[in-house]
């Protein structure tokens, strides 16, 4: 495969495309570790947070009615676990992952070979300029211009960010002190272009009931990149947290 500016890209044999260019790399493996996604992997398969996929596949299947064969981007993909759902969901459709990690991307394709996986970054997305019907970014970055480009008239933007009071008791099993997250706060860069259709809260409640566990959701959020020696030992010596995972869920449409 080769771009405009005759750049080469090769299938791995694993099945995904590596679009990202080495002068566009902050450092040697970005994104997620091989420890991470692998912690990602067993959290997710254990089906603590379905209720999130189940809501996310309902509302794009809802959107897509009218759409035969529609193109969806899951920019942020992760190891796969929301994409494989969308998939699933929506069998005739063709659907695009992205993540800047190569681990996450390889563990992609071992959940599905009818997904196009891509290695590349959010920021420079790989895709036909009015290509695409639904951008899906959860717990992702955005970038509204990126977006803005490769969704076609009237396209669709889904969002997932964390409620106020997202993964509480996890926060006040590391922290002193432990404020809620504000909420909306992802909205305030939104350019004119986009228009807010839909706004609602998913709920999520489940039971962690080893160490195990725990340290396999504590790798799945921003917390594992702050958390001291101290609090580490602190979580460590849990053996059960109940939890609650609050999240909105944000539908924008891109103005004609």
């Amino acid at each position: 495969m080769e771009c405009a500016s005759r750049h080469r890209f090769d299938f791995a044999r694993q099945g995904y495309l590596n679009l990202l260019l080495s002068h566009k790399m902050n450092s040697r493996q970005p994104g997620d570790n091989q420890d991470m996604v692998a912690a990602r992997t067993r959290f997710l398969d254990a089906g603590h947070y379905q209720p999130v996929s189940d809501a996310v596949a309902q509302v794009t299947t809802q959107i897509l009615t009218d759409k035969e064969a529609p193109v969806i981007l899951d920019a942020g993909c992760g190891e796969g676990y929301y994409t494989h759902q969308l998939k699933t969901a929506l069998p005739n459709a063709d659907v695009y992952a992205l993540d800047i990690s190569k681990p996450a991307i390889r563990a992609c394709c071992r959940r599905s070979r009818d997904i196009h996986w891509l290695i590349g970054s959010v920021a420079d997305l790989p895709l036909a300029d009015n290509s695409t019907d639904v951008v899906v970014s959860i717990f992702s970055r955005i970038d509204w211009e990126t977006f803005d480009r490769v969704l076609k008239p009237s396209g669709y933007l889904i969002i997932l960010a964390p409620g106020a009071n997202h993964l509480m008791s996890l926060r006040e099993a590391i922290y002193e002190e432990v404020r809620s997250y504000p909420v909306g706060k992802i909205l305030n860069s939104m350019p004119e272009t986009f228009s807010v259709i839909s706004e609602h809260t998913i709920q999520a409640d489940f039971c962690l009931n080893s160490a195990a566990e725990i340290r396999d959701l504590l790798a799945m959020t921003p917390h594992n990149w702050h958390i001291s020696a101290a609090q580490r030992q602190r979580l460590d010596a849990l053996h059960q947290l109940q939890c609650t995972a609050e999240i909105k869920r944000y539908i924008l449409q891109l103005t004609p």
